[in-house]
């Protein structure tokens, strides 16, 4: 999730569903115990916080566009509530004893949202589409990298036209093969890129997934609308494969502001709202909007990004990155942007995951040994340090106000100023391998220090690594990565990920802050909702009680 989610959200992260039909004038439905509920019946009102920045699963790279595109689309495997791996249109799948070659039995009678049936040639189609280098998907040499041939075809190698590790055994039956044993290689095929999609309705859209007519997926729910910079609407699907969803549809508005959204959820034109952290001690002194109060913990660690592939950076000095991480006050950070609503995050690999290690050792907060580190590096009391800007997703309170509470510890403690810049958030995520420092969420795309770890920080060599473009690279780190990415031991694996992360937060790769919640407030009438620790799960067996 970058997956960059949450932020976020693979992020993981999956945001919060704002569905709106008083928003577009609808003045009956639902009646609740202080009057009308401007709704239709049957429809979840819970908005997006920020646009859409792509309809295309080949091309996400946001949690909260992948929120969306879950609804709307379906791969080989997914997630369940238990945050467990489990059949989706796979009915089931064989491995070979080598753990090399997964053969997957697809369901028959799985119907795209035209109607047509999905066979084995679909997946193919869709695997191969997202490699293809015309495509340029920005995800797929991460999440795919491991099928044999992906690479080759992502890298316009000579005279290769397919993934030639996919292959269609017969119209129900796909084997995939993979270049070496890999524990979290089906976590990979969760993420949006192993979906299916529609042959001809992309070709009808020359190649592209943009609108309603080419959006064409098997999930619970059909697009029937997106509305740019205003609304998504989603309608049931009446043929989807584990039965018709409860509810009708989801409408889902586009409203950046917090403020916003929450005014929206108190005239009850709005079913869930985020939360901004800035709200809580109003909600927490309103008994009927306290009662309405949810915190879903996530998979997620926010983190300070420093940048050592910029031009003249002083981040490619580690003192300097070691510098700046001692002189963070996370406790402080968590108090006044987060009222206390999150634990400090040590390390980049997030409670929830395989190998989190509790126990991380870290300098802390230390603003002595962070002066004399920064004039070992050349700049003594700030002296000479260059001009920075610091960068964050101007459409979220959280990451602005904790960008602030950093740019004044970072004066206070070291004597150097770097100017806050806020992005939109579809600029920021493609600018992020050329912004010298910002702030930014990791959520997780699947359950594995792997994604944690060798998906964002191992060496980009030739662009093999592209979720790491902050430059960082440490022979040994690569070298443990690589180790557990292939071990079959399973304790081992998760000691060889510790050592790795260990290296890495010596050398301040990262500037760790906390472990995200998602705090949402959610109304009484709003039942069946499945959750797990990457976001809420497609609302299959949510209901809006009249």
């Amino acid at each position: 999730m970058t997956r960059t989610w949450f932020i976020v959200q693979r992020a993981a992260s999956f945001a919060v569903v704002l569905g709106i039909c008083g928003f577009i004038g609808c003045t009956t439905g639902r009646r609740g115990a202080e009057g009308p509920v401007p709704t239709s019946t049957n429809t979840l009102r819970y908005a997006l916080t920020a646009e859409p920045t792509t309809l295309d699963p080949a091309m996400v790279e946001d949690g909260t566009t992948i929120d969306l595109l879950q609804s709307i689309y379906s791969g080989l495997v997914k997630w369940d509530e238990n945050n467990k791996i489990v059949p989706d249109l796979a009915e089931k799948w064989d491995m070979s004893a080598d753990g090399t070659v997964y053969t997957f039995h697809l369901r028959h009678g799985v119907k795209f949202h035209n109607g047509r049936e999905v066979t084995a040639a679909d997946f193919k189609y869709s695997l191969d589409r997202a490699c293809d280098p015309d495509l340029a998907s920005p995800v797929a040499s991460s999440y795919l990298r491991d099928i044999v041939g992906a690479l080759d075809r992502i890298k316009r190698k000579a005279g290769v036209t397919d993934v030639s590790g996919v292959k269609v055994i017969d119209p129900y039956t796909l084997a995939i093969t993979i270049d070496s044993f890999k524990p979290y290689w089906l976590g990979d095929m969760t993420y949006p890129t192993g979906y299916v999609v529609c042959r001809e309705a992309i070709e009808k859209n020359d190649g592209k997934i943009s609108d309603a007519a080419s959006a064409i997926g098997t999930g619970p729910f059909k697009l029937a609308s997106f509305q740019r910079g205003y609304q998504v609407t989603l309608t049931a699907n009446d043929t989807y494969y584990a039965g018709r969803p409860k509810l009708d549809g989801i409408t889902r508005p586009i409203m950046k502001d917090a403020t916003t959204r929450l005014n929206k959820y108190n005239a009850d034109e709005l079913d869930i709202v985020d939360v901004s952290p800035d709200d809580l001690d109003h909600i927490n002194g309103d008994p009927k909007m306290k009662a309405d109060l949810k915190v879903w913990p996530r998979a997620s660690t926010w983190y300070v990004a420093l940048n050592e592939s910029t031009p003249g950076s002083p981040f490619a000095k580690p003192e300097v990155r070691q510098a700046l991480s001692l002189a963070v006050d996370k406790q402080e950070v968590i108090h006044v942007v987060l009222h206390d609503q999150a634990a400090v995050a040590n390390g980049i690999v997030p409670p929830g995951v395989p190998g989190y290690n509790p126990d991380i050792k870290t300098g802390g907060f230390n603003p002595k040994m962070a002066q004399q580190l920064l004039a070992k590096a050349g700049y003594p009391g700030g002296a000479g340090f260059p001009a920075l800007t610091f960068s964050f997703r101007q459409d979220q309170p959280v990451p602005a106000k904790m960008s602030e509470v950093i740019q004044h510890q970072w004066k206070q403690n070291l004597g150097i100023d770097v100017q806050l810049r806020p992005e939109e958030w579809g600029q920021f995520l493609k600018e992020r391998g050329r912004l010298p420092l910002f702030t930014l969420r990791w959520a997780a795309d699947y359950l594995d220090p792997q994604d944690f770890l060798s998906i964002m920080l191992h060496t980009n060599k030739n662009g093999d690594h592209p979720e790491n473009s902050l430059g960082y690279s440490n022979p040994q780190f690569d070298s443990l990565c690589d180790r557990a990415d292939t071990e079959h031991n399973p304790e081992q694996r998760l000691k060889l990920y510790r050592q790795a992360e260990q290296i890495a937060m010596d050398d301040a790769a990262w500037i760790s802050i906390f472990y995200q919640k998602d705090l949402e407030l959610v109304k009484p009438h709003v039942h069946g909702i499945r959750d797990s620790l990457f976001g809420h799960l497609p609302h299959v067996t949510t209901t809006v009680t009249p």
